[in-house]
This record gives C-alpha cells, sequence and structure tokens, in this order.
C-alpha cells in the first residue's frame, strides 16, 4: 500500500469545503490536517476515502483520463459523492471529520461502531491542533467574521453584524 498523498487530500478537501486550494493553503493547516486525519484514521483508512473521491470525480467528468480538478456537472459529483464516500460505513465519517475539522478547527472522535470494526488509532479521540486551528476554521470565513479572541477586526467592526459570503448563499433557502 502506498501512503496517501497530500495532494489527493486537498483535492478532496476543496470539494468537501467548497473553498478554493489557495484558501485552505492559506489557513497554514493543510499539513497539520493531512497529517491528523492519516494518525486518527490509517493510512489505509485515508488512501480508501482519496480513492473513492478520485473515482466519483472520474464518474462526474465522463473522461477517465481528464485532470482531476477539471470543472464537472456538479449534480452528478455530488450524486458519486454521496453514494461513494458519505453512504459508506468506512468513508463517511472520515469524511464527515474532515469537513468538520476545516471549519471547526477540532478532530472529533469518530463514532464508536466505526472504531470498533476499523480499529481504534493513538489520535483518534477528540482533539485540537491548537490555537491556530481555531482561528483559521473555515466556520469564521464562510460567516465573515473573525474568531472570538483572536484576529482583531479593529475598533467598533463588533456593531455590525457578521455576513455570509454570497458564494455560500448559492441554493440556501431564505
Amino acid at each position: 500500500m502506498t501512503a496517501p498523498s497530500f495532494e489527493d487530500f486537498l483535492a478532496l478537501s476543496v470539494d468537501l469545503t467548497a473553498f478554493e486550494e489557495t484558501d485552505l493553503l492559506g489557513t497554514g493547516m493543510a499539513h497539520p490536517y493531512f497529517a491528523k486525519v492519516r494518525a486518527a484514521c490509517g493510512d489505509e483508512a485515508v488512501t480508501a476515502l482519496l480513492d473513492a473521491h478520485r473515482k466519483a470525480r472520474t464518474e462526474a467528468s465522463g473522461a477517465p483520463g481528464r485532470h482531476p480538478r477539471a470543472p464537472l456537472d456538479r449534480d452528478e459529483f455530488d450524486r458519486a459523492l454521496r453514494y461513494r464516500i458519505f453512504s459508506d460505513d468506512r468513508l463517511g465519517p472520515v469524511a464527515r471529520n474532515v469537513i468538520k475539522l476545516w471549519y471547526a478547527g477540532m478532530w472529533y472522535a469518530l463514532p464508536p461502531e466505526w472504531t470498533d470494526r476499523y480499529g481504534a488509532h493513538a489520535a483518534a479521540g477528540t482533539s485540537t491542533l491548537g490555537a491556530a486551528s481555531y482561528q483559521e476554521g473555515l466556520l469564521w470565513r464562510a460567516i465573515g467574521a473573525n474568531p472570538q479572541g483572536a484576529k482583531a477586526p479593529g475598533y467598533g467592526s463588533w456593531a455590525q453584524p457578521p455576513r455570509i459570503a454570497e458564494r455560500y448563499l448559492k441554493g440556501a433557502t431564505r
């Protein structure tokens, strides 16, 4: 078995978070998050997740030789992700935790059923990766706010409510 690829993890993260690669790399947390997921789930599970993601992208593109980051039919890709990843007992919980890790800056313990079936790893429990993971959580960017107690935006900024960026409102009901 080959070790999971950071580039593949980054591509998965882009698709799971709806943030651009530059946004994710700009947090400074991409490498620590990749290391955390590997330590919490093991390389075998991470490789399986990345393989399933690659297959979902290929299915949605309709062309096996197409570049893995080429634009896709979004509806077809969403269906492929649900089928290959989110409905899978092994991969779904890991993918959901990757999303939570990027947005909240915390790794949440996988369900006991997952660890019973696929094995508990040393770093599998709920944990944070330090202050930077909280400060760089995508949650703050998604709602247009700064993390409480960090990244002060300036005097009087508290007078205005946070605004959710327009790109995240696409398809949302109002």
